[in-house]
């Protein structure tokens, strides 16, 4: 896996962004970096401890080459104890941090403090605290002056990459990192296989992961990643041979326990699934977000046996144990799941009302998180109201939509718009404007249902068989993805399912 990837994966279905996990090179103290040879401009990072330099060095290197982001944090905490003014210390455990609050209070003082720390480190710390305002102009620009100042410095190149990962824009992250001629950097070799893999170029991502396992032949990770990257193309086999591999490195690499189950879910063999999450749960004691994370994954195989009530009670659960913790945005975005495999259209509206309600209680969030989450939560209103036939509910709720994505420059939010108004043209019957839409978000398996049936209204065959082979090799453990996906291999494999069965189980 990548640093917090599986949070980050579903930025759309479970937690929102989280903002991009930091890491530095060039460690100094009030005094200029070391050159490399050849030289290079590498970003500094200031304290006046050397202890507190020590302690976020070991962090950084536990954190992105051994993805052991619990002792990292600790490490982290450690060191702003040692030097409160330690504004990149702050940085860097705001944004790996597992725990909602810790995150919030830890941005703040990192904002606080940025006067302690060059003008670099301010840029960078600026760029944060706006993305967590939902300022993403402005964050965009900074980042790019970052880049522009330190286009060959592995963590600035890696800074750069994971934000545009997980803002979707996964070619632009590609093109970073071939430009900047770092090769043998094992966090950027894993984060380009999941780059490629995003992009589905399987054979590119394959032979990162080869060179990933290479540079760490003893590590757990580069066999996690792997093993992920090969579910993502549909090999599970070997995927859980991977994740095997993995656990024999490290049993307690629970990540890898936690895979295990997600693959057996999405191979349909739900109650192997949910033993091996159990496993996973009585072994490992998991921080808030990944507690609420693989609870999540579990809670879905409800839903892909058809088991409503069960789906209920599981996702329940996980609402108020969000709600316990204060974390408004997960519990948001649990209720707004709810909403979506709801068999009633009204049980979801009112799921969907404490989802929103939720948004504006706002606690241990940043405001991107619940900005994308309003987001997601105004598309399922879209979605449930034009299931009721309700036209001025899916167009009124659209409308607010539109405002967001167009004041936003917020990529998740615009992909959350398009889905909604494409949804809502297919309705219209104006398949051409639903097309444009939903080739827009094109990731989302309900889009992409509807978009290889809007192909189909149109005759555009080529489309349409483009599209039924992408949704038929979606292999995300996502709710979107139990709900869309496994009903559409069995109509493809049916014997009497063709063209027009498959157009009537796109029906939306």
């Amino acid at each position: 896996m990548i640093p917090n990837s599986a949070i980050c994966k579903t930025a759309v279905s479970l937690l929102g962004i989280t903002l991009l996990f930091a890491a530095a090179a060039g460690v100094a103290q009030q005094s200029a970096p070391v050159a490399t040879n050849p030289p290079i401009a590498v970003l500094p990072l200031t304290s006046k401890s050397p202890e507190a330099v020590r302690l976020v060095q070991e962090a950084l290197d536990l954190y992105l080459d051994q993805v052991e982001q619990e002792e990292a944090n600790v490490l982290l905490r450690k060191a702003v104890q040692v030097d409160p003014d330690f504004a990149m210390g702050h940085e860097f455990l705001a944004q790996i941090s597992l725990d909602s609050a810790e995150q919030v209070d830890q941005q703040a003082k990192a904002f606080a403090t940025r006067n302690h720390a060059t003008t670099s480190e301010q840029l960078v710390i600026e760029w944060y605290q706006d993305a967590a305002d939902h300022k993403l102009i402005s964050a965009i620009t900074k980042m790019n002056d970052v880049l522009n100042q330190y286009p060959h410095d592995k963590w600035v190149v890696w800074m750069t990459t994971w934000w545009l990962f997980n803002q979707s824009q996964f070619e632009r992250s590609i093109a970073i990192y071939e430009r900047s001629g770092i090769m043998d950097s094992p966090g950027l070799v894993n984060n380009m296989g999941y780059n490629y893999a995003a992009v589905r170029q399987f054979d590119k991502a394959f032979t990162m992961m080869d060179k990933y396992v290479a540079l760490l032949p003893n590590d757990p990770n580069p066999q996690d990643s792997f093993a992920e990257i090969l579910r993502m193309a549909g090999r599970f086999d070997q995927s859980i041979e991977h994740y095997r591999a993995s656990l024999a490195i490290n049993p307690n690499f629970y990540s890898s326990q936690f895979g295990i189950a997600d693959t057996y879910s999405l191979m349909g063999d739900q109650v192997r699934a949910r033993k091996e999450y159990e496993i996973g749960f009585q072994k490992f004691s998991l921080a808030e977000l990944q507690q609420i994370l693989w609870k999540t994954r579990e809670a879905t195989t409800f839903v892909r046996e058809g088991d409503y009530e069960g789906a209920d009670q599981a996702f329940q659960a996980i609402a108020d144990y969000a709600h316990s913790r204060h974390n408004s945005q997960a519990e948001a975005d649990t209720y707004r799941q709810m909403a979506i495999f709801q068999q009633n259209p009204k049980q979801a509206l009112v799921y969907l009302g404490k989802a929103e309600a939720a948004t504006q209680d706002g606690k241990n969030a940043l405001r991107i998180a619940i900005s994308q989450e309003l987001a997601q939560i105004l598309r399922a209103r879209v979605e449930v109201a034009l299931k009721m036939g309700d036209k001025q509910m899916a167009k009124a709720n659209l409308s607010r939509l539109t405002d967001m994505s167009e004041s936003s420059n917020d990529k998740l939010i615009e992909l959350a718009y398009h889905g909604a108004a494409g949804a809502v043209c297919f309705n219209e019957r104006k398949y051409d404007k639903a097309i444009s839409h939903l080739e827009e978000d094109a990731s989302n398996p309900l889009s992409l249902k509807l978009l290889a049936a809007a192909y189909q209204k149109i005759g555009y065959s080529a489309g349409a068989k483009r599209t039924d082979e992408t949704l038929e090799n979606l292999n995300d453990p996502t709710l979107e993805q139990a709900l869309v996906v496994p009903a559409f291999r069995k109509c493809s494999e049916g014997p009497g399912c063709g063209g027009n069965a498959k157009s009537a189980a796109l029906k939306h």
